[in-house]
């Protein structure tokens, strides 16, 4: 799903809204070039700081950010997973 983070009420016919609980989310802030550091920084969540943590998922959208511009080499994104304590 593509859309975008907002707090107010959805204002578009052609909109489909998703309400998203109040959660503890665990944030992955990464630069580098686009997409090879975003799709390498989701393995490492997946391998090694998942696995090593006592959190878990929560079941909750995966929120993903990536501010573009014109170079992809230096691409600054972040990864948002819902997470709660084991």
């Amino acid at each position: 799903m593509i859309g975008f983070l907002t707090t107010e009420d959805n204002t578009f016919e052609d909109l489909e809204q998703v309400n998203v609980e109040k959660n503890t989310w665990a944030i992955f802030p990464n630069k580098g070039p686009f997409p090879k550091t975003l799709q390498d920084t989701w393995a490492k969540i997946y391998s090694e700081w998942l696995p090593s943590l006592k959190f878990e998922l929560v079941e909750a959208p995966e929120i993903s950010f990536t501010q573009f511009d014109r170079f992809q080499d230096n691409v600054y994104s972040e990864i948002w997973f819902a997470v709660k304590e084991k």
